[in-house]
């Protein structure tokens, strides 16, 4: 019986342990990305987004125009990006 119930929490816990190794999916993501660590995304590093849309939106996301993205340029992008398009369903 407490075997049984051992392997029912072990079980359950796999389950629930997150895939990404505690990280956000975006963060894997920009990890992947950036190809050389350095923490910053170039523009030869966007261009392999797979949709495009950091390559299309570099100059607008890049606002200390240091010719690379970092995390929190991404972040505050996102942001406003999130809140024009919750403005534009009002």
């Amino acid at each position: 019986m407490v075997l049984m119930l051992a392997s029912i929490f072990t079980t359950g816990q796999s389950f629930a342990q997150d895939k990404t190794g505690g990280k956000k999916p975006h963060e894997n993501k920009f990890k992947e990305l950036d190809t050389n660590g350095d923490g910053k995304l170039s523009l030869a590093e966007a261009e392999k987004s797979p949709k495009g849309k950091l390559k299309e939106n570099f100059a607008a996301i890049d606002t200390n125009k240091d010719s690379y993205l970092d995390k929190e340029e991404l972040k505050a992008y996102k942001k406003e990006k999130k809140a024009h398009k919750k403005a534009k369903q009002k």
